[in-house]
């Protein structure tokens, strides 16, 4: 019995030191639930009707066991309450709401470089970038795992790497935009090795072709990973979408949705996942975080000062009337937001729809706030390569709204909407009597130069606004093409172009011509 003891001891010793060191750990048994939000560019302030509010978003993050919180990118710039500041306070917000990661979108790179790791280092979760190098190292966070109740999350994070060729050159000089499928295995791999029992992919690729990978295409090529959360092409989910036993998941955009996926883990494995969406109507009754709301009180009082700032001054009274005005005809107001976004891009024209212009410019100093209140909606800049062929569809869509009455005039009550083109670069006729998609007579651009329908090969570059650029008011023609660059915001650049050309004066100039048949 004497020479047995010692084995014994060392038996309990051995099976002590296995314990400890995590070999015989119990599996984690919980369910556990991935709140998120995508594609806000800067819509914080909740209302009661499109924008439930970070806030609310708090408050139901914070009551719920066993949560996180999480971004799929484009939250750091959009409205002037995310821009005045460069992005800080909405930062200084998400730190208060509780975040655990966020992957970046390519409006983060809005501010350039510097900026983009000036808010890194603000914020007190990290900025996941798994595919983004500068000089062979990442340019911010790679991954990292989140453990609830002892379930570990394992988060990495994916960016689409047309942000290389779509953002500002400036902006991602001697940045590298890796395979997002290839970075994706890897960084999977790592997780799982580091005993994540939940994988999740913070995505901003969306699910619309504006050039490279697919969400789809990650859940069809990696389907270690467990669950995508996504962004970037704001396609609202409602319960998701299961590809290769992947779950997709994304709310839509502008915080008008809160993104809910439930994983129920058994043992150390995944039992089941799902997919669902919170909505505005849902979270009425919800009480606000005090804390964020109060917050967010400081931030709009100082906006509002910021927003009183003169940036220039008009000389004529400038209308933003929708009709007989900015949906049926051409505007002083509408030349001058076509000319803006084509000063803004260097661009050889530009297409403003009359929907996005929503105020007046009164004779006088012009402020900040009176431009975003023109231009209201927070939309970005794009440029694309059109051909001629394409510009006259364009156009077609732009005048289709158009009703003749029975004297053969234009039917202001019936003809106003959103999709009226204002244009820059090039003046155009058409005649409204003629069929919708047989309108558009002559097309000629600034330099004297006359588009043929018939030209599918002569390239010339366009910039409007992404809502029409990602097939808005039926503008289907520009859907699919690719991106060539994304600029900032709408509004800026009508307000950089006003403190440039101070005194405004813009008038009619004969860019649109109604040609009625003899």
């Amino acid at each position: 019995m004497q020479k047995r003891l010692p084995l014994l001891l060392i038996a309990v010793l051995v099976l002590f030191t296995l314990t400890g060191c995590g070999l015989f750990e119990s599996a984690p048994t919980a369910e556990i639930v991935i709140f998120h939000t995508n594609d806000t560019h800067g819509r914080v302030v909740g209302d009661d009707e499109y924008i439930i509010g970070i806030d609310r978003i708090a408050a139901i993050h914070k009551n719920t066991p066993n949560s996180i919180l999480v971004d799929a990118g484009d939250a750091l710039h959009g409205l002037p309450i995310a821009t005045v500041n460069g992005g800080a306070d909405i930062v200084e917000l998400m730190n208060a709401t509780g975040y655990s990661a966020m992957t970046i979108g390519n409006h983060e790179f809005n501010y350039g470089q510097e900026r983009l790791i000036e808010l890194r280092d603000l914020a007190d979760f990290p900025f996941l970038a798994s595919n983004v190098t500068m000089n062979g190292s990442n340019l911010l966070d790679d991954t990292v795992i989140v453990e609830i109740d002892g379930v570990k999350i394992g988060l990495f994070g994916i960016i689409t790497e047309a942000t290389a060729y779509s953002a500002m050159p400036d902006f991602v000089r001697g940045i590298d935009f890796a395979d997002p499928v290839e970075t994706a295995r890897v960084k999977s791999e790592y997780l799982s090795k580091q005993g994540a029992h939940v994988i999740v992919a913070l995505c901003h690729l969306g699910d619309v072709p504006y050039g490279g990978a697919l969400s789809i295409e990650l859940a069809s090529k990696v389907p270690e990973i467990d669950v995508i959360i996504d962004g970037h092409s704001h396609t609202e989910l409602p319960a998701g979408r299961i590809e290769n036993g992947v779950l997709i998941a994304q709310t839509g955009d502008h915080g008008s949705n809160l993104g809910k996926v439930t994983v129920f883990v058994e043992k150390g494995e995944i039992l089941s996942k799902s997919a669902s969406l919170i909505t505005v109507e849902e979270v009425l009754e919800v009480a606000p975080d005090v804390i964020v709301t109060s917050m967010l009180s400081a931030i709009m009082a100082r906006l509002d000062i910021i927003l009183n700032e003169p940036i220039g001054e008009s000389e004529v009274d400038l209308s933003s009337e929708r009709s007989p005005g900015i949906r049926t005809q051409e505007m002083p107001i509408g030349n001058l937001v076509a000319d803006a976004y084509c000063f803004a891009s260097g661009s050889k024209i530009a297409l403003a729809n009359g929907g996005d212009i929503r105020a007046d410019i009164a004779p006088g100093v012009i402020t900040r706030g009176d431009v975003i209140s023109v231009l209201p909606f927070g939309n970005t800049l794009m440029v694309k390569n059109i051909t001629p062929a394409i510009l006259f569809e364009t156009l077609e869509n732009g005048v289709s709204g158009i009703i003749v009455d029975d004297y053969g005039e234009i039917d202001y009550e019936l003809s106003p909407q959103g999709r009226f083109l204002q244009v820059s670069g090039f003046s155009f006729t058409y005649d409204p009597v003629a069929p919708p998609g047989e309108r558009v007579l002559h097309i000629t651009l600034d330099d004297g130069r006359e588009l043929s329908p018939d030209d599918n090969t002569t390239i010339i570059t366009l910039t409007s606004s992404n809502y029409i650029m990602t097939g808005g008011d039926e503008f289907t023609i520009l859907e699919d093409l690719p991106v060539q660059r994304e600029l900032g915001s709408a509004d800026e650049a009508l307000a950089e172009y006003i403190r440039k050309h101070s005194p405004i004066t813009p008038v009619l100039s004969s860019r649109i011509i109604a040609i009625f048949p003899a």
